[in-house]
């Protein structure tokens, strides 16, 4: 373990134990008695204001002032800590094994009572994993280290499955998660614009050396809004969806990743976009029909003409008779 982590875990040791002496000290972190004087003169030199009662009955302390500093974690603290990492194991989070390794060393420093607390608390959240065939995690880490270090990336990508990869150099942004998937936004060189990538379509994955500049004000929710909505003046004027239904119907329409960037109004019973027509048509006859009677539009009429006509084509599709 590293000198610092040594460091670190005597000051727990001594914030959640109160006095230990130096024997103590040096069983629980399994160094040397000296080692552990060597550690504690660091301590003193970096601030740390380790109080040393000597003779019998003596050991090391921390005043009371320093063991409420809010450098040590309150019970709410450590059970968000450990609900996150839960919640990010599921999501496929690229470091939650680091997570875990990171809560694993801060339960070691606890006494019995807070761990104890702590362990309460992780039994009472489970987050289901999300099945799928292929593991993106070190995909999903190489990414946000280009990120983070502005590195552009050539990739293989495919834009829905089964089509061939296409190879393009991009400037990726930064990762975003959603609904059980993981994006990137990025700049795509070959269509000179920022666009969002699916990771587990990306087939391949060369860091290179170049660098890019990242544009400071950058937001996944407003690159989501201009891609889908095209190029200025693509559309002359947007409309305006007006949809009624059940509370929990409207919930899961708006949050729709294709749709929610133009949402405007929801309430309880009512939920409101204003897009272009072009979203309109390409995305909500079929995502409204899948609600069957659920849901009613108020308007625009050519939406409601336009799913009863998908409707009528489904039906046609299925009564009619199938060659053998």
């Amino acid at each position: 373990m590293p000198k610092l982590d040594y460091m670190l875990s005597l000051v727990w040791l001594l914030r959640s134990r109160g006095k230990m002496t130096a024997e103590q000290l040096a069983e629980a972190l399994e160094i040397s008695v000296r080692t552990v004087y060597r550690y504690i003169d660091l301590l003193c030199l970096s601030g740390v204001p380790v109080v040393a009662e000597p003779g019998h009955g003596g050991g090391f302390t921390l005043p009371d002032s320093f063991r409420e500093s809010p450098l040590f974690f309150d019970t709410n603290e450590l059970k968000a800590m450990a609900h996150s990492a839960r919640i990010a194991s599921q999501a496929g989070y690229p470091f939650a094994d680091a997570l875990e390794n990171a809560l694993v060393k801060i339960s070691h420093r606890l006494n019995e009572n807070q761990g104890e607390n702590l362990k309460r608390h992780q039994a009472g959240l489970e987050a289901v994993p999300y099945s799928t065939s292929r593991e993106i995690k070190p995909l999903l880490s190489d990414l946000e280290e280009a990120a983070a270090h502005s590195r552009v990336c050539c990739i293989q990508y495919a834009k829905t499955t089964g089509d061939s990869a296409l190879t393009r150099r991009i400037h990726p942004y930064r990762l975003a998660y959603r609904a059980n998937r993981w994006y990137v936004a990025a700049y795509c060189e070959l269509r000179d614009s920022v666009r969002m990538f699916r990771a587990d379509r990306i087939e391949r994955l060369e860091v290179t050396d170049e660098t890019f500049e990242r544009p400071e004000d950058f937001t996944f929710t407003e690159l989501a809004r201009d891609t889908l909505a095209g190029p200025p003046n693509a559309d002359t004027s947007w409309v305006t969806v007006r949809i009624v239904g059940d509370s929990d119907v409207l919930e899961a329409i708006g949050n729709q990743y294709f749709v929610q960037p133009f949402l405007t109004e929801h309430s309880d019973r009512e939920i409101r976009f204003e897009m272009p027509p072009s979203v309109m048509f390409t995305y909500m006859p079929h995502l409204l029909l899948s609600f069957g009677t659920l849901v009613s539009v108020m308007e625009p009429n050519l939406l409601s003409e336009r799913i009863a006509e998908l409707a009528h084509e489904i039906a046609e599709h299925h009564t009619s008779p199938k060659l053998p």
